[in-house]
């Protein structure tokens, strides 16, 4: 792929220090698990309790939520998302708990914080530039602790606490997790900085806009 290509010699952080444990479980937070029509979706509390619970039953530390996930009945809720059939996961869900820090995973600056108030949405978030080899992207991280660590225009090194995990208003009502995702360029200019879920249409052009964020996630 493109982005790793330009990653030659640099040394990624892992995003949550020494914390990560072992191999993740894999949730399957897609339409094919019929567990996702049981989600609380307006009751954070519920929902993040059957999501921990169900990490807590497989005796991993921690979970994971896949990249390009159909999530269709995860979204049932917002008839704007399934409206415009965005229902493919453009992030990387890592499953923790909150209040768990997190580190930037190379030298950045902060493009971007904010927070989402809209129950569904990012609640806090961050977004993080990065200019690697004469190559630019960004890295997003929602669902986060507010008030933010750092503000737009701070250099963070590699290795730098800049954000934790976030909840109830924080996390968008969403339970605790950060989602991690790739833009490039080309999706900031276009105006796709906000969208965590893209349509079938889209597809062809996820690897223009939204790239795969495992190569940034280590642990």
């Amino acid at each position: 792929m493109y982005y790793p290509l330009c990653l030659n010699g640099v040394n990624i952080y892992p995003l949550f220090g020494n914390f990560l444990k072992g191999r993740p479980y894999i949730f399957d937070f897609s339409s094919n698990n019929p567990k996702t029509l049981e989600y609380p979706l307006f009751d954070f509390k519920q929902f993040n309790t059957m999501v921990f619970e169900e990490l807590d039953a497989s005796s991993l530390q921690w979970g994971i939520g896949k990249y390009l996930e159909e999530r269709k009945n995860l979204l049932r809720a917002y008839p704007n998302i399934i409206e415009e059939q965005r229902y493919y996961h453009l992030g990387l869900d890592i499953i923790v708990p909150f209040n768990t820090p997190m580190y930037s995973p190379m030298d950045a600056e902060v493009y971007k914080t904010g927070k989402e108030t809209t129950v569904g949405n990012y609640g806090g978030y961050i977004v993080l530039k990065h200019d690697i080899n004469g190559v630019v992207f960004y890295s997003f991280y929602g669902h986060l602790k507010t008030p933010h660590l750092v503000n737009a225009g701070d250099h963070i090194k590699a290795g730098q606490k800049f954000a934790h995990i976030g909840e109830e208003s924080d996390s968008g009502g969403w339970f605790c997790h950060v989602h991690l995702q790739i833009l490039t360029q080309e999706a900031i200019d276009d105006g796709y900085i906000d969208w965590g879920y893209i349509s079938p249409e889209l597809l062809p052009k996820v690897e223009k806009y939204f790239p795969s964020p495992y190569f940034l996630f280590k642990y």
